[in-house]
């Protein structure tokens, strides 16, 4: 599987590919690389001027060894890669302990083109930990990034009559590169518009906030908004990119297993369109969250 937006800025790389070490792999202490993953590795040592073996690596064992950086440590390390069957045109890459690249079954390796270094860095770990590490950005984006009815007060009092908006919506803040700017008063808008129930499960039981006197909210960019940057041209601070949940659906987008969080943004994605609004499959949705199925 290719690297997407998550995996590049975790770990600061042009491009890159992951899947997960099968028992057989292990067994036979090689890995058949996907297509992805064949395609970063020949353009990487084509651009250097060095061809892939074809044969078995006793044929020419010089031409067979490759470098590599091993991650997280740096340490430049050599393994076996070549085509083993030229008829076949299957590329694999040979496990080694001396080298310290020997994974378990099960668990996800990875390869990068590093953006600073233009090096070609490998890796592995178990798939829990990968989806920790790809899941960086979920903490602040929770605490930061979310607007709940009780934040209101904190909104010009103008803005809100009878639960009614009266005034118009500020201008769009520009955007600096440090920081992404929040407007509360379109949560607002949407908060309203879902008529103050939980956009997964309307049935979802909500207390009453004392600052509004209005069913207690929290809203939530479905695509994060941390990701402005990264995709050009999409203003995801917007009424069509927000949905509102309950503190419980809110807190599960950001921290319940997989099976959850696909459920909470299947429903709410729908409802939003972000497909045809944002151009963005579910498939890119899901690892955004890092709850894609990683596949061998």
């Amino acid at each position: 599987m290719q690297f997407g937006i998550v995996q590049n800025e975790r770990f600061k790389a042009v491009d890159g590919s992951y899947s997960l070490v099968t028992n057989r792999e292990l067994f036979d202490s090689q890995i058949t690389a996907t297509d992805a993953e064949t395609t970063l590795l020949r353009n990487y040592f084509i651009t250097r001027g060095e061809s892939i073996h074809v044969g078995n690596v006793k044929s020419n064992k010089e031409m067979a060894s490759k470098e590599f950086k091993l991650f997280p440590t740096g340490k430049t390390i050599r393994l076996n890669l070549v085509f083993p069957k030229p008829e076949k045109g299957e590329l694999r890459l040979y496990l080694s302990k001396s080298a310290g690249f020997f994974p378990n079954e099960g668990d996800v390796w990875f390869l990068f083109l590093g953006r600073l270094d233009n090096s070609l860095w490998i890796g592995s770990m178990p798939e829990k930990e990968w989806r920790r590490e790809n899941s960086f950005w979920k903490k602040d984006e929770l605490e930061n990034n979310s607007v709940n009815l009780a934040d209101i007060d904190e909104i010009d009092a103008q803005i809100i009559e009878n639960q009614k908006i009266v005034a118009p919506l500020s201008p769009i803040a520009d955007i600096s590169k440090s920081q992404t700017v929040r407007r509360r008063e379109i949560a607002v808008v949407r908060m309203q518009q879902s008529r103050y129930k939980c956009e997964f499960d309307v049935t979802h039981s909500l207390f009453i906030a004392k600052a509004t006197g209005c069913p207690y909210l929290e809203a939530h960019h479905i695509i994060p908004i941390c990701f402005q940057k990264q995709l050009h041209g999409l203003k995801l601070d917007s009424i069509d990119n927000l949905c509102c949940l309950c503190p419980t659906c809110h807190r599960a987008i950001h921290h319940a297993e997989d099976v959850f969080v696909k459920e909470i943004l299947n429903t709410v994605a729908k409802k939003r369109d972000i497909e045809k609004k944002f151009g963005l499959s579910m498939e890119a949705l899901y690892r955004l969250y890092s709850v894609e199925e990683i596949v061998r």
